[in-house]
């Protein structure tokens, strides 16, 4: 399975469920209390289909593609979701709660077109609303 992972040292980078140390300082990466956002970004019209960036806590975890699902995976917690668009910064920032009883959260994402702005809309997800990762 696909996941991106992201570094004490700030490097932001994918593996897989095997992934155990940074790709880029190779430090052991502290895996024991983590959790998953699984993030589905739903098809654009392809005027729309350029990246978005993803953020969680304020900090960058990469971009995702149209029509690609990733698993971030993050420490238990409760987690601040945005995504923005390469010209605009406007996201409903859902608040995401990670635990050891429910330790993976399935969102999907997609752009609420507007008059003068468009907006990132975040929306809870069922498992079998997210495509393979």
């Amino acid at each position: 399975m696909k996941c991106r992972f992201r570094c004490g040292c700030g490097n932001v980078f994918n593996g897989d469920e095997n992934t155990q140390v940074c790709s880029a300082c190779g430090r052991p990466l502290d895996l024991q209390n983590c959790g998953a956002i699984q993030l589905y970004r739903m098809g654009n019209m392809l005027g729309m289909a350029v990246g978005m960036g993803i953020y969680i806590d304020e900090q960058p975890f990469g971009h995702i593609g149209n029509k690609e699902s990733v698993r971030l995976v993050v420490p238990y917690g409760s987690h601040k979701l945005h995504v923005t668009h390469s010209t605009n910064r406007r996201c409903n920032d859902p608040i995401i709660t990670i635990t050891p009883e429910a330790p993976v959260a399935f969102c999907k994402v997609h752009i609420k077109a507007g008059f003068a702005v468009n907006t990132m809309i975040i929306e809870p997800a069922r498992p079998e609303d997210m495509p393979p990762v």
